[in-house]
């Protein structure tokens, strides 16, 4: 799962990637910054976004995409958790998205 996230890393724009429990827990995690707050944000913003889109009948979440001033942050659905991927502003957002569901893919085989 590690050298997964090490390669989603080696991407252009990304700066870091992490495999987060649904309950806000890290199970895996290539982040240069503090990633149990990393972990428990997303967690948060995940269970709100899946609680918004049953809310909205738009169906089960995919992918959420949270945009900043200063960068994104990408979040995708896994079994039991999530993989949350964090990039610069000037990320390609279409390689990128490409990129992350093959990551996500590949981190459900190991799960």
């Amino acid at each position: 799962m590690e050298e997964v996230l090490r390669n989603l890393n080696k991407e252009i724009g990304v700066t870091g990637s992490a495999v987060i429990s649904k309950d806000g827990l890290v199970i895996a995690s290539a982040l240069d910054r503090d990633d149990e707050s990393v972990a428990g944000m997303a967690a948060s913003v995940f269970q709100c976004a899946a609680t918004a889109s049953g809310v909205m009948s738009i169906g089960a979440t995919g992918m959420i995409t949270l945009e900043g001033d200063s960068g994104k942050a990408f979040m995708i659905d896994l079994p039991e958790a999530f993989l949350v991927v964090l990039t610069n502003a000037d990320v390609n957002l279409g390689r990128l998205r490409i990129e992350i569901r093959k990551a996500a893919s590949l981190i459900r085989t190991q799960m």
